[in-house]
């Protein structure tokens, strides 16, 4: 009887799904720069990812063909983008609408759970996506902790409806998903592995606590089953084209022992527990002061957590902090970081809800007579919030702007003068100007990636090509000036730019033509 009502409170109507969806769609048109109304996509590291996935689609092999260091997975994402739009990013936004409906639909799903939400109160949603994808680590769009975070969410909500319903422990069906969800973050970036190890440490917590040893079993080698569905066509894939030894080097060990130096800290802190730990919290704490708006989300939802009974709050405790402690340790792992690495933990903002809907009984409970004008007035209030929250975000400067707007497109009129053109962006990332010309790279090395001082094949590759004169074009950063002997300056310029620090900045570029 316990598990019919539990699942009654966690289906949606069609009502709800048009209305979660909706306000997904429209929450990631107007803020990511993939969508059509923006004119392109300026983030560096989104186009790397499109660049890998247009070569994909051309039979160029990741890591083998072209050199860049996060998971195959993402790179076939993007392919699939490049297959609906190989010139703009539209294929990128519709992804990105999957996801932010899976977060809306699963955060509504948790609150649920917990709660007996009248429908007025499904318009605190929007406002959440609103503020969930706003915050500056957001940047324009595209990354990987973005197209991940829902998949945690859905976990999450697995282990909330496994509490609510009684042992804690997720069902078999669930386990399966698990193992596919968790094979999907550790061949996009598997830093994000955190949160399934420490939901699979609090299944067996709870398994053990039971002594549920044969569901233990069950759940194990289901979720097994999952992560190698997914798993092995990727093995085969890189198999068939002889490039495993490529993945190997590029993704596990080059990003393990390259990617970053590892800096002492000094006394008690580089004691190797107390080290992780240390830059965990150090990591956290910072970012969050420097973006304060994200901060406040994230203490929003630990807060969140005196919500919950007191039946099941132990419980809901254990798994939101193992999980979240895990995360955070693998996330954080050196002294230096990657501003956007924390937004992985936007997967429980959705619990934020659970209070707030609990208010709105509160209030609609006080004052009966008055819950037509309270409908009214709190809907729309909301409304108003979110389109503000909107119209306000960051990167509202290049909405519905023309392509001429980025150099990007200006730099491809004169770079599609020459057929079939060459052209490498040295010491800057790939900004998209590989896109932009239609171009695919001609070298494995086609950008710079924060690895070279560790890893000098890239530059050896891209010196010994420009002395040969092998590109038609160079593009580099405008704080860039090269003097070579076989290329010329003939372009540049600067472009108004919002940085993911959220001021205004001018970001230029120069291009050099081969002599």
């Amino acid at each position: 009887m316990k598990d019919r009502k539990l699942k009654q409170k966690g289906s949606l109507s069609r009502t709800e799904l048009i209305i979660l969806i909706v306000s997904a769609v429209v929450t990631i048109t107007v803020v990511s720069t993939c969508s059509p109304l923006f004119p392109f996509n300026p983030w560096d590291d989104a186009n790397c990812f499109f660049t890998l996935g247009r070569g994909i689609i051309h039979g160029k092999v990741p890591y083998r063909d072209l050199y860049e260091q996060k998971g195959p997975l993402l790179y076939f994402l993007y392919a699939l983008a490049a297959l609906i739009s190989e010139k703009s990013f539209t294929g990128a936004w519709i992804i990105e609408c999957v996801m932010a409906s899976l977060f809306a639909i699963f955060s509504w799903k948790t609150a649920k759970l917990f709660t007996d939400p009248p429908l007025y109160a499904i318009s605190l949603v929007p406002l959440l996506l609103g503020l969930t994808y706003t915050v500056r680590v957001f940047n324009f769009g595209g990354n990987a902790e973005e197209l991940c975070f829902p998949l945690l969410t859905i976990s999450l909500y697995f282990g909330l409806k496994a509490i609510a319903k009684g042992d804690g422990l997720p069902g078999n069906g669930e386990a399966f998903i698990c193992g596919i969800m968790a094979a999907a973050l550790f061949w996009i970036k598997y830093t994000f592995m955190g949160f399934m190890a420490g939901f699979c440490l609090y299944i067996l917590v709870m398994a053990l606590m039971q002594k549920k040893f044969a569901k233990l079993w069950s759940l194990v080698w289901r979720f097994i089953a999952g992560f190698a569905a997914l798993s092995v066509p990727i093995l085969i894939y890189f198999l068939a084209n002889g490039a495993l030894n490529s993945l190997w080097e590029a993704y596990f060990y080059n990003n393990i022992f390259l990617y970053h130096s590892t800096m002492p800290l000094g006394g008690i802190k580089d004691l190797p527990v107390i080290r992780n730990i240390y830059i965990a919290l150090y990591c956290t704490i910072a970012i969050s002061r420097s973006y304060p708006e994200f901060g406040i989300m994230f203490l929003l939802s630990v807060a969140s957590l005196f919500s919950f009974g007191k039946k099941i709050y132990r419980k809901v405790w254990f798994l939101y902090f193992i999980t979240l402690a895990a995360t955070l340790l693998t996330v954080f792992t050196k002294a230096t970081f990657i501003y956007y690495y924390v937004y992985i933990i936007a997967y429980s903002f959705g619990i934020i809800l659970i209070p707030f809907i609990k208010g709105l009984e509160y209030i609609s409970k006080k004052m009966k007579e008055r819950s037509q004008l309270i409908k009214i007035v709190v809907v729309s209030f909301i409304a108003v919030c979110f389109a503000l929250t909107l119209l306000l975000g960051k990167n509202s400067y290049l909405l519905l702007q023309n392509k001429d707007k980025v150099a990007q497109f200006r730099y491809a009129e004169t770079i599609n003068q020459t057929p079939d053109a060459k052209i490498l962006t040295y010491d800057v990332m790939d900004s998209g100007f590989y896109t932009a010309a239609g171009l695919l790279p001609s070298n494995r090395f086609f950008c710079f990636l924060n690895i070279e001082s560790n890893y000098p094949a890239i530059l050896e590759e891209q010196h010994r090509l420009i002395k040969e004169g092998y590109f038609d074009y160079i593009i580099t950063s405008y704080f860039c000036e090269e003097k070579w002997d076989n290329y010329e300056l003939v372009r540049e310029e600067t472009d108004e730019y919002v940085d993911y620090t959220g001021v205004k900045a001018l970001n230029g570029f120069r291009l050099y033509k081969r002599k």
